[in-house]
């Protein structure tokens, strides 16, 4: 690896809307994140009621419009 060519890496805690807090490595002086896992609803459990029922989407489809489409 050349020397003198990369930036250098800090270690830094990066602070999320929700308030939490964590320790990173990157070459910037301060980070601010929107989502973490700590709030993101995929990680608090709450990922299953946002997935799409499909099938269900499907029957609306042809209830609205029937086999004319």
């Amino acid at each position: 690896m050349r020397t003198g060519i990369h930036p250098e890496l800090k270690k830094i805690t990066a602070k999320c809307a929700c308030g939490a807090e964590y320790e990173v490595w990157t070459t910037r002086e301060q980070m601010k994140l929107d989502v973490c896992s700590s709030c993101h609803p995929f990680f608090q459990g709450k990922g299953d009621s946002m997935i799409i029922d499909s099938e269900g989407r499907i029957d609306k489809f042809k209830k609205k419009y029937g086999d004319r489409y």
